[in-house]
């Protein structure tokens, strides 16, 4: 197939009668390297899994607080008052105000 993935390293094995694969073939103590690192990197990308899981969780829960409904209504309101007093206040109570 086509999208098989394919090692990276040669693997100098060679393939006797009725072998089942490459790990048959090898002597006992390849074997053992070689699972001994296919289990470091089994290890590696279960972390790396972990950690951006993690990373991931922490912006979502940081962009809920961030973006929580009532924090942005109540940051609009004071601002709308404000802007809103402002802009409807005739010239004349704006003077009255900054006078007194």
């Amino acid at each position: 197939m086509c999208s098989t993935p394919r090692s990276k390293r040669r693997v100098n094995a060679k393939k006797a009668n009725g072998s089942v694969g490459i790990l048959s073939s090898m002597s006992s103590e390849k074997r053992r390297s070689f699972a001994k690192r296919a289990n470091q990197a089994n290890d590696r990308r279960i972390e790396a899994k972990q950690l951006t899981r993690e990373a991931q969780h922490h912006l979502n829960k940081l962009t809920l607080n961030n973006n929580h409904p009532q924090h942005i209504k109540t940051k609009t309101k004071t601002n709308q008052f404000w802007f809103y007093w402002l802009l409807k206040t005739p010239f004349s109570e704006l003077m009255r105000k900054l006078v007194s």
